[in-house]
């Protein structure tokens, strides 16, 4: 299915419309309800087995839990979770002059774990860091700041970065830094977004490993039940915006075989798809509709996903011509 969060299409919106609805969708797969499942091991429940933003602590070691998010580029890690702390009332997200319980941060490829820390307490109003502090003297104002606009998850995206070898950087410090935001007075649930690096550089510290346990984004899988998620939520955007999908063409089908399952990309391309007609203002997508959209993306290939003929022939074809993107 999809989210909707822009205001609602109607009989009389307009082509610009309609193109900007589509284009702001965010196509809900399985592995939207996989993560919530996961933040149910992360925070509390109440007495109606809902979700609460209160995280669960052990109550021996007085520690909450981690979760790592992992994947390659393009498989939509970032969607994934800030489509899902949006959709979900009880996290706020919070920022310098918005009061919430959540606080998202993206790390520059630049960052060291001081400056990471640095951007924390800057997100949350404290602006006032000594450049000369040490590493653990700028963590400790971020996470005063964290304990004082009541912070209870921390979500670190591209922190792979922090990962990176060179002058200043401390990939060992780095490591430690993130396993102790769990722990001490105020400690906060954390979600760890990158790329496989970022699981590598984890797995050398056996302690932090195992605080934050992986949830792996792979491609989607041709026939799957994601798979047909996909199908029916590009259906859906289609028959939005008055469009209709070529009959027994297989369009899903295909963008999913052209682009390797890689979510990110599948979802852009389906919605440029369907954007051309829309803006063609024509009735129907095409082949011809996806098949340009491939080639302004990738160039010109003798023989593409979306050729025309029946999909069980072409697909064959691709495959046994050596199919290469």
């Amino acid at each position: 299915m999809t989210t909707l969060l822009s205001t609602p299409l109607t009989p009389a919106s307009t082509k610009p419309e309609k193109l900007a609805w589509l284009m702001d969708r965010y196509f809900r797969l399985d592995r939207d309800y996989a993560l919530i499942s996961r933040l149910h091991m992360l925070f509390a429940s109440d007495e109606n087995g809902e979700l609460t933003s209160e995280p669960r602590v052990d109550p021996l070691t007085r520690e909450t839990r981690g979760l790592m998010l992992v994947g390659n580029s393009g498989t939509g890690k970032s969607a994934l979770a800030l489509r899902t702390l949006r959709a979900l009332p009880m996290f706020e997200l919070a920022g310098r002059e918005t009061e919430g319980n959540t606080l998202y941060v993206t790390v520059p490829p630049e960052a060291t774990i001081k400056s990471l820390a640095g951007r924390i307490a800057k997100d949350l109003g404290y602006l006032d860091i000594n450049p000369r502090a040490k590493a653990y003297e700028a963590w400790d104002v971020a996470r005063h700041s964290m304990q004082k606009r009541g912070i209870r998850l921390l979500v670190i995206d591209e922190t792979h970065h922090l990962l990176r070898k060179g002058s200043g950087r401390d990939v060992e410090g780095a490591v430690q830094t993130l396993k102790s935001l769990l722990q001490g007075e105020w400690p906060v649930a954390v979600i760890i977004a990158g790329v496989y690096k970022l699981h590598n550089g984890i797995m050398t510290d056996p302690e932090t490993d195992r605080r934050f346990p992986k949830f792996e984004l792979t491609s989607i899988l041709e026939g799957s039940r994601e798979a047909q998620t996909f199908a029916r939520s590009m259906q859906l955007c289609a028959d939005k915006v008055g469009l209709s999908l070529p009959k027994d063409a297989h369009l899903p089908e295909r963008i999913l075989f052209a682009e390797g399952g890689v979510v990110g990309r599948c979802i852009w391309l389906a919605k440029a798809v369907l954007s051309r007609a829309l803006d063609e203002e024509r009735a129907e997508v095409t082949l011809q509709d996806a098949s340009f959209q491939f080639e302004l993306e990738y160039g010109a290939f003798p023989m593409s996903p979306f050729a025309q003929g029946s999909w069980s022939t072409v697909r064959q074809a691709l495959l046994d011509g050596g199919w290469s993107r």
